[in-house]
């Protein structure tokens, strides 16, 4: 998977920022924000990721947002 860079504004660390987890007897998830630690600056969208367990213990990913996000935080312009 593809990483964060740096913000585009003050070149501070990019990290994804969990708004809020939510579970269920099957599922847990957790919307999330990519905001620079620096400076706050963020992307105006949330996104989400939900996992379960399988019968085996291995983690199911159902639903991943984090490509997308990445995408959208690593191809914006700054404002120079």
């Amino acid at each position: 998977m593809e990483k964060l860079k740096p913000c585009p504004f003050c070149g501070g660390k990019a990290v994804f920022h969990i708004k809020s987890n939510r579970s269920t007897h099957y599922s847990a998830g957790f919307s999330f924000e990519v905001e620079c630690e620096d400076c706050g600056m963020k992307l105006p969208e949330s996104y989400e990721m939900d996992l379960s367990l399988t019968e085996n213990g291995e983690i199911n990913v159902l639903n991943d947002k984090r490509p997308e996000a990445i995408k959208r935080w690593n191809h914006r312009n700054s404002v120079n």
